[in-house]
């Protein structure tokens, strides 16, 4: 296990859930941009400020099942009021192990008891973690997850699927979608069908065991027949010596592009939004940035921003969360909390900060949130909480939306 202690302290907020593969570093060079390559375009003109708020319950529902540690919730609608949600889970000095998954019937009600869909009992591996869920235009789901190899290096880690065909009550063995040292794997599917799945990848900067990579970068790779086949990894999002990482995609509302946010370890500031055209595709010559104008910093507000997560409304504002000191002055990562910003419907111009969480200790935490619609005026705030003897815990919240 990598000794966190000696990294630096935000260095560590993105860097943590360490796990995936591609090739060995020294030999894997970075993605060739398309041979034909999109001309740069930009996002529609939208430079309004959204008017709603969100207003948080004081109460909250516990959704983890008796474990020394469960982090990174995840809910998804499958079908009517089924929902799924999947956490990885482990016990002290060994969280990122194994993939937990319960199912709600009564639209999050009541849950199924806690199953392990993906065990850490393979030789190969050390553990599994970052589990993500992808409901297909077909009913089918998609669960992505990051492999830590045994050994962790770049030949033995990996980011790996595996498909259900019943909607998420069973799943099919694991297939490899993408190798190296990378991380959090996320998907979307654009009205095509072709499905992109999101990861941040360190491989091409790792050198070797005992070692950290200073640089990070974020890779995407796509299918064009429901996750049977894949294509080799491109290059959606760098900036030198910033680490990008935790991508969430999200395809915007009446054809207004492909965006997922970014935290920056290395930055004084984040999140950052990356942008394509649903034309594009990420096929541009050069990754989003600045100056082509598809990468923009998602709020002035005076916050870090780390580990997003983004949804959309169908009235169109954008909903994102991350995690930061609050104001607080903390001890560890763990003990950032959660805050929930409103977004314009290009996801720009995030304000209206809300706190799901509000007034938490310095000794507790509430962090690798996400977001879940569950109808048109309710979000719920789907949090891992850390408490003041080190263990965590998996809560869900309700948020109802206040125009």
């Amino acid at each position: 296990m990598m000794n966190f202690k000696k990294l630096p302290f935000w260095f560590i907020v993105a860097g943590l859930l360490s796990f995936s593969a591609c090739k060995s570093d020294k030999e894997d060079p970075a993605p060739a941009p398309p041979s034909q390559a999109h001309e740069d375009d930009y996002p529609e003109q939208d430079n309004s400020r959204p008017s709603l708020t969100i207003e948080w319950s004081n109460t909250a529902t516990k959704l983890s099942h008796e474990v020394y540690f469960a982090e990174y919730p995840r809910i998804h609608r499958v079908k009517g009021d089924t929902l799924l949600l999947t956490y990885h889970f482990g016990p002290i000095n060994n969280v990122w192990d194994n993939i937990a998954i319960r199912r709600s019937i009564d639209n999050g009600v009541t849950w199924s008891p806690a199953e392990t869909i993906v065990a850490d009992d393979h030789p190969d591996y050390y553990g599994f973690a970052n589990p993500e869920l992808l409901v297909l235009k077909d009913g089918s789901v998609m669960l992505a997850y990051a492999g830590r190899g045994r050994p962790d290096d770049n030949a033995h880690s990996n980011v790996q699927i595996r498909m259900s065909t019943d909607r998420g009550w069973t799943f099919g063995p694991p297939k490899i979608v993408a190798r190296g040292r990378s991380w959090e794997p996320a998907m979307i599917q654009l009205p095509s069908g072709e499905i992109e799945l999101f990861y941040a990848s360190e491989a091409r900067f790792w050198n070797g065991p005992g070692s950290t990579a200073e640089q990070q970068e974020i890779l995407m790779v796509h299918s064009t027949d429901n996750g049977n086949t894949w294509r080799s990894p491109r290059r959606v999002a760098y900036t030198t010596n910033m680490r990008d990482g935790m991508p969430v995609p999200l395809v915007l509302n009446n054809n207004k592009g492909i965006v997922f946010p970014i935290e920056q370890v290395k930055g004084a500031k984040s999140p950052w939004i990356i942008w394509s055209s649903l034309d594009a595709k990420w096929e541009y010559k050069a990754p989003a940035s600045l100056e082509n104008g598809r990468r923009w910093l998602a709020t002035t507000e005076n916050i870090w921003g780390g580990a997003p997560y983004i949804i959309q409304l169908p009235t169109g504002e954008t909903i994102l969360s991350v995690q930061d000191a609050g104001g607080r002055s903390i001890p560890d990562w763990k003990k950032t909390t959660m805050l929930v910003l409103v977004g314009n419907s290009v996801a720009k111009n995030f304000t209206n900060i809300s706190y799901p969480w509000p007034n938490l200790p310095s000794s507790e935490g509430a962090y690798y949130n996400s977001l879940f619609l569950k109808d048109e005026n309710t979000v719920l705030a789907v949090t891992t909480r850390n408490f003041s003897d080190g263990h965590s815990e998996i809560f869900m919240k309700e948020g109802k939306i206040k125009r």
